[in-house]
């Protein structure tokens, strides 16, 4: 009798431990919307989920803006919108977006929430400065003053980890790396979170953030890389391994857009005057 028990409860652990291993790594619920408190997680009228980032004032979407949240806002405002030659379902990261494009969409749901009085007069969305997101994906005090002097600084630090080659489920990357088994976009949750609850802050597609890669240059700045991000295609043959890394910076004009760009939404609380 009691090596059956010992067998049952066993069995049991077993379950638990996939169960937990499947919650961890599965695309969270989409929750009801509810009302954004400070350092709380919310969920906003659109199904996007925020939660609060250490080191940062603001809350951070869990995942880059999808097709559907893109969508919405395309049709709301009769935007033209050009569509990736692959078809991405709803839930994958919306692509075919410039900087311009992802501005006007946060201001768009900006006015949106607060007509619906979910938002109060000091909210509102925006993209992620670069030090902010810099914070979301782990990295500690990077020297420097600018994105440009900061990147590829701090050697050997991954979204996944110090190893490289990454491991099996890193992310959505390049086809050589083998890590996944996505051709294109994947939908947005499909690999394990970070430990603030972020997806994909390495792959699936680039995000942009709010600053400039140097004062005055015209230029904005994307992070994380790519499902196309294969090595030696991106400034003057840098090495995969490095345009991977967690500092590593790529620059675009804000007008300029690609099947490999999105965006990943904040929500910022001013102080009050």
């Amino acid at each position: 009798m009691k090596s059956l028990a010992r067998v049952g409860w066993l069995l049991f652990l077993i379950l638990a431990a996939r169960t937990a291993a499947a919650q961890t790594t599965a695309s969270p619920p989409d929750l009801k919307p509810s009302a954004p408190g400070q350092g709380q997680p919310f969920t906003n009228s659109l199904g996007m989920r925020f939660v609060p980032v250490p080191g940062t004032a603001a809350s951070f979407s869990v995942w880059d803006t999808r097709v559907q949240d893109y969508q919405a806002f395309a049709n709301a405002t009769d935007r033209q919108w050009a569509k990736p030659s692959f078809v991405p379902s709803q839930d994958h990261p919306a692509v075919i977006v410039s900087w311009v494009d992802a501005q006007a969409f946060c201001i768009w749901l900006t006015e949106k929430e607060r007509k619906e009085e979910r938002l109060k007069s000091n909210e509102s969305y925006r993209l992620p400065s670069d030090a902010e997101w810099s914070a979301a994906v782990g990295l500690g005090a990077e020297a420097g003053a600018t994105p440009q002097e900061k990147s590829l600084k701090i050697p050997n630090r991954y979204p996944w980890g110090l190893q490289w080659p990454p491991p099996s489920g890193a992310g959505n990357y390049d086809a050589s790396l083998h890590v996944d088994n996505f051709e294109y976009t994947s939908p947005v949750g499909s690999f394990a979170a970070n430990q603030f609850g972020l997806f994909d802050m390495g792959g699936n597609v680039w995000q942009w953030c709010e600053d400039e890669y140097s004062p005055g240059d015209g230029y904005r700045v994307l992070r994380g890389a790519s499902w196309d991000s294969y090595d030696g295609w991106w400034k003057a043959q840098t090495p995969l391994q490095q345009v991977l890394l967690s500092s590593s910076r790529n620059i675009r004009a804000p007008a300029s857009f690609a099947t490999s760009i999105g965006f990943r939404v904040v929500l910022e609380r001013a102080l009050a005057p």
